[in-house]
């Protein structure tokens, strides 16, 4: 398995992931050809800063109402197409959780969805739909089938 970017660089705290790499620039260069960061360039940062961090958490919205919240955590590797070691847990339910591994510009692809749809809005966002029909049925997204 790989290694973490802050285990790779020797810390035990993601949060030094961007001084210890440079420059935030960097890593938006790096990760930008992966992550529509011509299009997207904020977005992208903020990610990559989230991504950094090793956690965050939100609700998945079920139909026809309620939800589910969840924590989302990962050790992210060190470039785009290498594995990032995931878990996604349902604190209301403690006996589901998934753990799997992802090449790490889907896992900022999917970070800048969760930002976008978070931007604005009081309540916790989701994770975008083609993460969880990665999940649950193995389905890619659009630009990582290409």
């Amino acid at each position: 398995m790989a290694a973490g970017l802050g285990e790779q660089l020797g810390h035990d705290q993601p949060q030094n992931l961007n001084q210890e790499l440079g420059s935030l620039a960097a890593l938006v260069a790096l990760y930008a050809p992966y992550c529509e960061g011509v299009n997207r360039a904020a977005r992208l940062e903020q990610a990559l800063d989230l991504m950094a961090r090793g956690r965050t958490s939100g609700r998945r919205a079920l139909r026809p109402g309620g939800g589910h919240d969840f924590e989302f955590s990962w050790s992210a590797a060190g470039s785009p197409q290498e594995l990032s070691s995931c878990i996604l847990r349902f604190p209301g339910l403690p006996e589901v959780s998934y753990t799997f591994s992802l090449p790490t510009y889907l896992l900022v692809l999917w970070l800048m969805d969760l930002l976008e749809a978070q931007q604005g809005s009081a309540t916790p966002a989701d994770l975008p739909e083609s993460f969880w029909r990665w999940l649950l049925v193995g389905a890619l997204p659009p630009a990582a089938a290409a």
